[in-house]
């Protein structure tokens, strides 16, 4: 998977509710409703090849 795919994906995640128990309100991609939104943070900073702070420029 591309850092430009990776990206777009992030983008759609930004815009996903999260309930106050920090978990996604709908299905995203192969993540399930009730999923915990760092659980999927980890999947991307373990997808990018210098994490999230760094390909996403997050600093």
């Amino acid at each position: 998977m591309s850092i430009a795919e990776l990206e777009k994906m992030w983008k759609e995640f930004s815009n996903l509710s999260i309930n106050s128990n920090d978990e996604i309100e709908e299905d995203f991609y192969w993540w399930e409703k009730g999923t915990y939104r760092f659980d999927i943070w980890h999947w991307f900073d373990e997808k990018l090849p210098n994490g999230l702070i760094i390909d996403f420029n997050f600093v």
